[in-house]
């Protein structure tokens, strides 16, 4: 046993003093690694790296935006990959590089050596791990670069008011998890405030406004001590070109096109089928427009509103539709009042330039329908009524007095008599002729007056069809121009901050 002992014991120290003997097989770049992980083996990779326990390592981060990968509007969840930028200094692995051949900087793998623990604060991932973890690379002077790759899901924030049209600002705050500010001060990479857009691949979906970040140093209720955060934010607004054909033209086309419902005449069928196929139009795009917005948004899109407004419109237009043809054919069942009568044909037809419209319908208008024939009939039957000579009893006087020789054969008295009866047949005629007259003069003046009814009532449907145009082209374009300066808005937003963003980015 003690043999074994001493053999042991003897192998032991010679393996020591061969690991301090220097080997020349090894190049300079793997003598470093070597002495670097020994340093580590020896220190150990959970401490920070510093002389003194309350010293304040100062970490440097940033953030290298690769892609907008996804925008989870439902679960309002921002999907991005990106590039992180970790940079700290280590005292103990700095070397003098004209030692070791010029090497300036080697690497080594993540996992043997310390890491500083910054999170992501709002965090919204299923996975337990969001960045692919990738060599340190340390420098001479012991500072320490540090670049994964990673893919955050972070949660935010969307408002969905200005759809399509909409701006979105999304926020990723970083920090250290368990070292308050004391410990770990976190500072910006490189001095650069914002998110680093060198190698961003543009998005076809959103478009990039601006990057902004701060540094935040808050009090948390479960520590006393100060915790420092940076906080980049990112805002973009959504690429509107799609909707634009999809949502905003047809709907502006279908609005155009509830113009046409008031000038249709009123006794067509088209008037009311029309309204309908309008209003099933609508009612299609609103669901195209529901399946793009998260199913529990706070607020109504405004493009939402529109939409409903312009449903109301041609609603309201299906029910001033059939009032308008109920009207058309109410002319022969009642007379227009004298005040809505007063109104719509001399104030609203004169504004409406319908004066040729109305003018028929006029107290002082000449020409009106059936006018000459009944003016030749009451001329007739005054003419009858005035003259003397239609009277039966003058007719006989006249034959009395007359000294007209009877015909030759025939006595005095009979052509009297024959006389008589001649005159009173002529009389009884001409009373039926004049009963006809008067009859048919009756008539032609009730005909005159239905269809003057009945041209009245339609002269006022047509002119409330042009008062209801105008109103509606009035709320069309007035709801167009509530919805363009928005549009406006955004587009000058965008191009201002873009030009900011880009201007940092070099």
């Amino acid at each position: 046993m003690f043999v074994y002992g001493f053999l042991s014991t003897l192998l032991f120290f010679l393996s020591l003093c061969d690991s301090k003997r220097p080997i020349t097989t090894l190049s300079y770049e793997d003598q470093l690694v070597k002495e670097i992980l020994h340093k580590y083996r020896v220190r150990g990779k959970y401490g920070r790296p510093v002389r003194r326990f309350n010293d304040t390592l100062k970490v440097a981060f940033g953030m290298q935006l690769i892609q907008i990968m996804d925008l989870n509007e439902k679960d309002q969840i921002l999907t991005l990959n990106v590039w992180d930028q970790y940079k700290w200094r280590d005292d103990d692995v700095e070397w003098n590089k004209t030692k070791y051949g010029g090497v300036d900087k080697v690497r080594i793998p993540w996992s043997k050596v310390w890491l500083p623990d910054i999170k992501l604060y709002n965090y919204a991932d299923h996975r337990l791990d969001e960045q692919r973890k990738s060599l340190c690379v340390f420098h001479h002077d012991g500072s320490i670069l540090w670049m994964p790759q990673a893919v955050y899901r972070s949660s935010c924030q969307i408002d969905v008011t200005k759809f399509p049209f909409d701006i979105q600002s999304c926020h990723l705050k970083f920090g250290s998890w368990t070292y308050n500010g004391h410990k770990i001060d976190v500072v910006f990479y490189e001095n650069h405030d914002f998110i680093d857009l060198a190698e961003y691949v543009t998005s076809n979906a959103w478009e990039i406004i601006d990057v902004p970040a701060n540094k935040n140093i808050k009090y948390y209720s479960c520590c006393p001590e100060p915790y420092v955060d940076l906080t980049f934010r990112l805002i973009f607004q959504r690429r509107a070109t799609l909707y634009n054909y999809i949502l905003i033209l047809p709907c502006v086309l279908l609005t155009s096109i509830t113009l046409i419902l008031f000038w249709i005449p009123p006794e067509s069928p088209a008037k009311m089928q029309l309204g309908l196929t309008i209003f099933i139009a609508f009612f299609i795009l609103l669901k195209l427009l529901e399946k793009n917005l998260p199913p529990g948004t706070t607020k109504m899109p405004v493009l939402g509103i529109y939409y409903c407004l312009n449903m109301v419109i041609i609603t309201l237009s299906s029910f001033l539709n059939v009032l308008v043809v109920n009207l058309a054919a109410y002319g022969q069942r009642a007379n227009l009042p004298a005040p809505a009568k007063s109104v719509l044909f001399d104030v609203c037809a004169k504004v409406l330039l319908m004066n040729d419209l109305v003018r028929p319908f006029k107290p002082d208008s000449p020409g009106k329908p059936g006018a000459i024939v009944k003016d030749k009939l009451g001329e007739i039957d005054n003419k009858w009524s005035d003259d003397p000579m239609a009277s039966t009893e003058v007719l006989v006087h006249l034959q009395k007095d007359s000294n007209l020789a009877p015909p030759p054969g025939l006595p005095e008295d009979n052509t009297l008599k024959q006389s008589s009866g001649l005159l009173a047949s002529i009389d009884t005629k001409l009373s039926d002729l004049r009963d006809f007259i008067q009859g048919h003069k009756q008539r032609l003046s009730d005909k005159d007056k239905r269809e003057r009814l009945v041209k009245e009532w339609k002269a006022i449907a047509l002119i409330l069809d042009r008062i209801f145009f105008v109103i509606y082209f009035g709320i069309i374009v007035a709801s167009l121009a509530v919805i363009i300066p928005i549009i406006t808005f955004s587009v000058q937003y965008t191009n201002t901050r873009m030009a900011d963003a880009s201007a940092k980015s070099t």
